[in-house]
């Protein structure tokens, strides 16, 4: 009997992508296109550049999937109508959704095809530390601040240096700037905000840019490209490009009229709503606001978790990143049970999105009710002295 599911092109085999695949498998005839022959948790890849042999723990390779996938390793070069070309070939399908990602510095994030070379590069990158007793860190942002702590944490001995134009953590709460900059000087990170001197590279053995992401650029339609300047794709309320409703898009490569902060949870969150409108069709939903919240590793089992203006620091926001880390691989890989174990952690987050907005809701009114009570005994005791006054007439 003739498969008669319609084919869903997957290009990227990230966060978004495989939120894609593990929810749709079992409707569509699923390819998956990539660069890459694995899935890596990047979140927690500074551990593999002090244990590389963590990695593999971290990652899944795409041609061992359990999800019935077709895998093609490539790099997509453009998509006209319903056939995405790609170097060496090309796709048919009926829908198609392009998650991506960016390229960050290398070796934060890497191109390289095979886990085993990839292991190989950690490997490099950790003869690389251990090689240098000076290093440099230039960007204050999440990777920088992940990337000194772990470094310093590990190798007390060297000296470890953050550099960067503005705050450390400049866009968190101030409480998780102020906790993340106590934790890096206790572990004796040298920081230095701020900075607008010269380069400093030529005074360290090691330095690592850590100041931003870069994106591949994807023709869409007749070579048209709906990117801004740093070539991500525009998508409407429903995550789907502007030049062609077939196609969706997800993850740091898109565009959203939210223009939420980009982290693996919102590429996840993005990737459900694909998920969904594709099993869905005639029911769409649109895309909904996708809180701000990260655990940021400090080394030594620290961590500090945020969430939207909340945050806190130390022993258990560590443990929550593990349990993160174990159950989101695990789910990939197929392993029974982790999928409703996701599916609930992330549907918690959530819960605490509610809980927040209506304590924020409290706060505000709070104060008001407050003035309105104040105004209220005024009033009254104006009318008193109205009263007072004509009975003394």
């Amino acid at each position: 009997m003739r498969n008669s599911k319609k084919t869903l092109l997957v290009v990227g085999g990230g966060f978004a992508g495989m939120t894609i695949i593990t929810q749709t498998y079992k409707q569509f005839n699923i390819v998956l296109l990539d660069q890459k022959s694995y899935f890596e948790f990047v979140p927690s890849v500074f551990n593999a550049f002090i244990h590389p042999e963590s990695i593999f723990d971290l990652t899944l390779q795409f041609k061992q999937s359990k999800f019935g996938v077709i895998f093609i390793q490539g790099r997509l070069t453009h998509i006209e109508e319903n056939i995405a070309y790609y170097e060496g070939g090309k796709i048919e399908f009926d829908y198609c959704a392009i998650t991506i990602g960016s390229n960050y510095t290398y070796p934060i994030k890497s191109a390289i095809p095979k886990l085993s070379d990839r292991f190989i590069e950690l490997k490099k990158t950790q003869q690389k530390i251990i090689d240098s007793q000076t290093i440099l860190i230039i960007g204050g942002g999440t990777v920088g601040v992940e990337l000194a702590c772990e470094i310093k944490a590990s190798y007390k001995q060297k000296t470890v240096a953050l550099i960067t134009r503005g705050k450390i953590l400049s866009t968190m709460p101030k409480s998780a700037s102020d906790y993340t900059k106590k934790r890096m000087l206790d572990l004796g990170v040298e920081i230095q905000e701020n900075y607008k001197g010269p380069s400093l590279d030529s005074n360290f053995d090691l330095v690592y840019n850590c100041k931003g992401n870069t994106y591949d650029s994807v023709r869409l339609n007749d070579n048209f490209e709906m990117f801004d300047p740093k070539k991500q794709i525009l998508v409407d309320d429903f995550q789907r490009t502007r030049t062609n409703q077939n196609v969706y898009c997800a993850g740091d490569i898109c565009i959203t009229s939210q223009n939420e902060t980009k982290t693996a949870f919102s590429a996840e969150m993005q990737g459900e709503i694909i998920a969904y409108n594709l099993k869905h069709p005639n029911k769409q939903i649109k895309s909904y606001w996708i809180p701000n919240t990260y655990i940021i590793s400090l080394g030594g089992w620290k961590a500090v978790f945020v969430f939207e203006s909340f945050s806190f620091g130390g022993f258990l926001p560590y443990l929550m990143k593990l349990f993160i880390e174990v159950v989101v691989v695990n789910d990939f890989r197929g392993i029974i049970g982790f999928n409703t174990l996701h599916q609930i952690m992330n549907y918690f987050v959530y819960v605490m999105l509610y809980i927040y907005m209506i304590l924020q809701l409290l706060f505000a009114i709070a104060p008001l009710g407050s003035k309105i009570k104040q105004d209220q005994r005024v009033e009254l005791k104006r009318i008193q002295q109205e009263i007072e006054e004509f009975k003394k007439q």
